[in-house]
């Protein structure tokens, strides 16, 4: 899977996103409330919630690690 189509289901607000890195379960969810997405991130215990996906894809909120940085590296199961 390539940054451009991990952001495209993100975006889309319809599937949970879920991996591994660093030995920690990860992943991304959504919520839409009145047309308004909002999308919260987890790695390990840790939490983190964006109002913006670009915000979303480059943070290097997985140990460091963005998700733009990752997504060539790991298994991604979209549920």
């Amino acid at each position: 899977m390539k940054a451009k189509e991990l952001r495209q289901i993100i975006s889309n607000c319809w599937n949970e996103v879920v991996f591994t890195y660093n030995g920690k379960l990860s992943g991304v969810t959504s919520e839409v409330e009145n047309s308004i997405p909002t999308f919260q991130v987890w790695h390990g215990d840790d939490f983190k919630y964006y109002s913006d996906v670009d915000d979303l894809m480059a943070d290097p909120f997985y140990s460091g690690k963005s998700l733009n940085e990752l997504v060539s590296l790991i298994e991604i199961r979209v549920l």
